[in-house]
């Protein structure tokens, strides 16, 4: 079983690999990761994410992966608010 990097040294990597935006990780009671997502010039949350295994915090290598899926995940989240914006200004219409 490995063990995770410390809480400091992820959210560090993290940071790095996801500018613009900030992160904020914190340890569940399960030993799990929770990573909050916000905007740089903004204090509104953007993504959420919980039960960020020990496995994807073991190394840097994993946590770059871990970066990667939280932009992917953060940008199709944001694509599909944006969508349902239009198209409740099409429907006001």
């Amino acid at each position: 079983m490995s063990s995770r990097l410390p809480l400091l040294t992820i959210e560090n990597i993290l940071r790095n690999y996801l500018q613009p935006f900030r992160c904020d990780c914190h340890a569940q009671q399960d030993s799990r990761v929770t990573v909050r997502l916000y905007e740089e010039h903004h204090d509104g949350e953007e993504l959420t994410v919980f039960g960020i295994t020990d496995e994807q915090c073991r190394d840097a290598a994993n946590l770059v992966r871990l970066a990667q899926e939280l932009r992917f995940e953060l940008y199709a989240t944001r694509s599909g608010m944006a969508s349902a914006a239009g198209c409740a200004k099409a429907a006001e219409r």
